[in-house]
């Protein structure tokens, strides 16, 4: 009888542990108690080999469902004001997080941006492994991601101007230094990244290479970064970047400033063109700068508001159609629910943007655009 009664304990065992892997219990008539019980061994380690994977393994995602109003829909012909409007997925996003080992740490986020439209695309937007050992300064990142240059920090729904004209994203490899209250890195990438992203930004500066020019694709672009944290709420940042260009490198510098002050944010950035390649058509060069301003504050525990004016100088003498000057945007987060692994937010901005007209205004543009948006985000 005791024998009976082991047999249907091992016996249920088994099938328990079975559905917890998701496998029906494999057993035969006639396997004996040894036969049973290494079974159950062997489902065991599975379970704990799987549980020591999840243990490596963190996920994270977010959607986003954007609504976005214009007061005109073709800022180029001031003779015609039509609205537009539109209501997209703006952002699907999943990141895994893998502890591959004690120092050694990988992070991948795969976004999907504009699902619904013709323009729709899926990529990787950051897949890096970083190696830094607790208590050791040194560091090491390498892979695509937004490399250290420029901070870009924003309370409101679309990104700041130093962002849109600035940002690298592009796979690179930064070594480090860090501590509590510095942390110097150097990096390097391949190609002209920022100067073509800040020619896609769309708000002044334009190329004009000499048509033999062919741009490279080497590993000869580099960045320079140093931030300092003299204080809990206070971080200092400045930044360099070279590139190559046709005849002279394009470099760039930028600084900024995050304060932190009771229920008060306040951010600034500057970042301007050191040397600029000439002009093929009237061999100048034009060193262009972007900066922003920002606060934001918590109301209550759910409300935040913020506020942001953010200008554009593309260093060219006199006003040019369709050139950006400046941008204030307002705009609120209403946290609407929240707990240690889930949030839902609602996000609202209003902003206004004005831009150059050549006197007389002979081709009819406008010089300001009124835009409205909304933005309800579930991360996880």
């Amino acid at each position: 009888m005791k024998i009976i009664k082991k047999g249907m304990v091992i016996f249920a065992s088994i099938f328990a542990l079975s559905i917890l892997i998701g496998a029906q219990p494999a057993l035969s008539e006639g396997m004996s108690n040894y036969e049973l019980e290494q079974e159950i061994k062997a489902l065991k380690e599975k379970i704990e080999g799987a549980s020591v994977l999840s243990d490596k393994l963190s996920f994270s995602g977010a959607i986003e469902l954007d609504y976005s109003y214009s007061d005109d829909g073709n800022t180029g012909d001031n003779t015609v004001n039509d609205s537009t409007s539109d209501l997209d997925i703006g952002t699907v996003e999943l990141g895994i997080e893998a502890a591959f080992h004690e120092y050694v740490t990988g992070n991948f986020i795969l976004k999907g941006e504009a699902l619904d439209t013709d323009n729709d695309r899926v990529f990787w937007d950051e897949a890096t492994i970083s190696i830094q050992k607790e208590g050791f300064p040194f560091y090491f990142v390498g892979g695509k991601r937004g490399q250290p240059f420029g901070m870009f920090e924003s309370h409101l729904i679309n990104d700041p101007i130093t962002q849109d004209c600035y940002e690298i994203a592009k796979t690179g490899v930064t070594v480090g230094y860090a501590t509590d209250l510095l942390d110097i890195s150097a990096t390097v990438y391949k190609g002209e990244e920022l100067i073509g992203h800040l020619e896609e930004a769309g708000y002044g500066f334009e190329r004009d290479n000499n048509p033999a020019y062919e741009e490279t694709d080497d590993l000869s672009s580099y960045i320079g970064n140093i931030t300092i944290s003299p204080l809990d709420a206070l971080m200092l940042s400045a930044y360099y970047d070279s590139e190559p260009g046709d005849g002279n490198r394009n470099e760039t510098a930028g600084i900024s400033v995050h304060y932190e002050i009771g229920m008060v944010t306040l951010d600034t950035e500057y970042i301007a063109a050191i040397s600029r390649e000439k002009h093929f058509t009237d061999n100048k060069e034009y060193n262009e700068s972007a900066w922003f301003a920002a606060i934001a504050f918590q109301a209550t525990e759910p409300l935040e508001i913020a506020a942001r004016y953010e200008a554009f100088d593309d260093d060219i003498t006199g006003e040019q159609d369709g050139h950006l000057t400046d941008r204030y945007g307002l705009g609120f987060t209403y946290t609407v629910f929240e707990n240690d692994s889930f949030a839902t937010n609602l996000m609202g901005e209003y902003r206004i943007s004005n831009f150059e007209v050549e006197p007389g205004n002979p081709n009819g543009v406008d010089d300001k655009l009124n835009e409205a948006f909304l933005r309800l985000t579930i991360e996880f």
